[in-house]
């Protein structure tokens, strides 16, 4: 287990993409369910667009920062390894990354704002657990 000192940081470098990232996806689902569709359209190379812009980057600094396996820093290290653990997959079988983006279709706006929130939530676990 990694100290606090260490996962801190991480913690910090991460609240505001996530809480940027969820208020978006809340405010502007529509623009989001659009960029997904054109992710999907893209075929392959979409997965990799989504997987590199947005997905990876997290998952890879929680990883290898953020390795709190007991409450409350177990939440956020069992998020950055199930992300790994689906931008693997959709990597490794690109129809897999492409049912996810085509999703986005199927459920609408209802599944960005829900997303959105979830991600708002994980910015603000971020920001509570820097003030303790």
């Amino acid at each position: 287990m990694l100290p606090a000192v260490i996962a801190h940081p991480i913690e910090a470098f991460l609240a505001i993409p996530f809480l940027i990232m969820g208020l978006s996806h809340i405010v502007q689902p529509t623009m989001w369910r659009d960029f997904f569709g054109t992710l999907h359209s893209m075929g392959p190379r979409g997965v990799i667009w989504r997987t590199f812009a947005l997905e990876l980057w997290p998952a890879a600094s929680i990883v290898s920062f953020h390795q709190e396996w007991s409450w409350p820093g177990i939440i956020l290290t069992l998020y950055g390894h199930l992300l790994m653990l689906k931008i693997t997959i959709g990597l490794i079988s690109p129809a897999v990354g492409l049912r996810s983006l085509a999703m986005s279709q199927s459920h609408g706006e209802k599944g960005f704002v829900i997303a959105g929130t979830l991600l708002c939530l994980l910015g603000f676990f971020c920001t509570v657990r820097l003030a303790i």
